[in-house]
């Protein structure tokens, strides 16, 4: 049987976080005026940047959009950060390398 799936993976909402904020940032916006262009609240922007929440797909569309960047490229990056963090943590016995 798989392993069950990790609905709270906390180096993935990290990532995922740090680079919302960063583009953000990068692009100059502030979270009212990229919650204005993604069509969200500006307290979701805060959630996600502050990893209280994760993005469903469509939300994720909506934000990368909001930023000009496709989905891929944000995911691309968000994962890129955490191999970074999972190898200058040395690893997981528990996480299969890719």
């Amino acid at each position: 049987m798989p392993p069950a799936m990790d609905r709270s993976n906390e180096p993935l909402i990290t990532a995922f976080s740090a680079v919302l904020r960063k583009a953000r940032m990068n692009a100059g916006l502030t979270q009212e005026e990229l919650a204005e262009r993604a069509d969200v609240s500006v307290r979701f922007i805060s959630l996600l940047e502050n990893g209280k929440r994760q993005p469903s797909l469509s939300a994720l569309a909506a934000v990368s959009a909001g930023l000009n960047i496709p989905m891929s490229v944000m995911l691309t990056i968000v994962e890129s950060r955490l191999a970074t963090n999972h190898n200058n943590r040395g690893g997981d016995e528990n996480t299969p390398s890719a």
